[in-house]
């Protein structure tokens, strides 16, 4: 199993649509005129595009700036609900997040990157880099690695080729066969760490939710690094880790 390939023949309108569409979404909403120039695009010809995208609801439009709709949310949360996953883990995250205060995240992997699934908030969860939705590398956060330590070898190499390895911290791992040693040790003792490997005030533990025998995703819990200290990062977190994700992996059984 390797990264999904690009088609041979993409289809330039296609392509054009899909630039104008992240153009957006970075811009938070922009003019004929600015797209055109990020596009490389005719001033008439972003105005047909983005004529199409009103039409179908895709973008509103307020006075001369163009912004995305919220139907991109509806897509969106339409998925995420018809995900065996995500039915199967909701309700395991919030007790988990009751239990240990903290922040709990299921995160999957979509066309090589993590992506971050689901959120339940503790009482004293702190804000990290993650947001529902977003898209991130696997090597530098603890879900990620857990479920890089169960794909294909394969995988993991074009997973490194497609995006590198890149430092976000000074302990972030940014060398090949380092990435390889760390991934067996998940494997061997069930469970991923980050220690200040994302941001380096933050520490996280995952654990792979694994079901007919294939990575489904991962399950992590986030927080400061003066409280997931000694014997609650190295022992009481990831037990409570690896029991919720037994559950999740039993409801997938029978959702």
């Amino acid at each position: 199993m390797g990264l999904d390939k690009p088609p041979n023949r993409p289809v330039k309108t296609a392509d054009t649509i899909f630039g104008i569409v992240e153009f957006l979404l970075e811009s938070g909403g922009s003019g004929v005129k600015e797209i055109a120039e990020s596009q490389d695009l005719a001033q008439s010809t972003v105005h047909s595009h983005l004529a199409t995208l009103l039409d179908h609801e895709y973008v509103v439009k307020e006075g001369t700036t163009y912004r995305l709709s919220l139907k991109f949310l509806d897509h969106g949360m339409e998925i995420r609900e018809r995900l065996r996953l995500t039915r199967a883990s909701q309700r395991i995250i919030e007790e988990l997040s009751d239990d240990t205060g903290e922040v709990v995240w299921v995160v999957v992997e979509e066309h090589g990157q993590a992506l971050y699934l689901l959120k339940s908030s503790g009482e004293n969860a702190v804000q990290t880099r993650g947001r529902v939705g977003r898209r991130t590398t696997m090597h530098d956060i603890a879900a990620g690695k857990a479920i890089l330590a169960h794909l294909p070898d394969s995988t993991v190499d074009d997973i490194i080729e497609s995006f590198g390895l890149p430092e976000r911290t000074e302990k972030t791992i940014t060398e090949r066969e380092a990435l390889y040693q760390e991934l067996k040790k998940i494997r061997d003792q069930g469970y991923a760490t980050n220690d200040g490997e994302t941001t380096e005030k933050v520490r996280a533990v995952a654990s792979a939710v694994l079901f007919e025998g294939e990575v489904c995703g991962a399950v992590g819990i986030a927080g400061p690094k003066h409280r997931l200290t000694g014997k609650k990062f190295h022992d009481s977190i990831p037990s409570k880790i690896l029991e919720a994700v037994d559950t999740i992996e039993l409801n997938l059984e029978y959702w």
